[in-house]
């Protein structure tokens, strides 16, 4: 394992040094995808690719089972960990914009979420809508409000 570490940090400093920023990319793409990582928002955004391409789980459909064990029944933003592209624990999230102390709200709850998943689950904001995500933010990221329908 070393070894193809060592390899890969050459291939890396390679491309680096001549240029080749789009073999650079991939290279760590490929890395990313090997060890079914996440690539967050604003370097996806950094990015010439459709955004679509990267997103925290293998696909955006819910399995029934999903459903059920996790009781994502409700339309609407719900908070979801996720553990090697896979769910590993969903909360509906509980407030609107027209709450009163709506940033102060979030920044509580995504706190109090954050903890009790712990620190090897990353953590998003996630879309929900009959059966599939449709719109992912990492945590310390989500404006629930930028749907216009929270």
């Amino acid at each position: 394992m070393k070894q193809l570490d060592d390899t890969f940090r050459e291939s890396l400093m390679l491309a680096l040094d001549e240029d080749r920023h789009d073999d650079l990319v991939l290279m760590i793409a490929n890395r990313l995808r090997s060890r079914q990582l996440v690539v967050s928002k604003h370097a996806r955004a950094a990015l010439p690719i459709n955004k679509d391409l990267c997103q925290p789980l293998c696909t955006n459909r819910l399995t029934q089972t999903e459903i059920d064990n996790f009781d994502i029944r409700d339309n609407g933003w719900h908070i979801i960990a996720v553990q090697n592209c896979q769910i590993a624990g969903a909360e509906l999230f509980p407030y609107t914009v027209k709450d009163s102390d709506y940033r102060a709200r979030i920044e509580e709850y995504v706190v109090s979420l954050s903890s009790y998943y712990g620190d090897t689950s990353d953590m998003f904001g996630a879309y929900h809508l009959n059966g599939m995500f449709l719109d992912f933010q990492h945590l310390h990221e989500f404006r629930p409000e930028c749907r216009g329908d929270a």
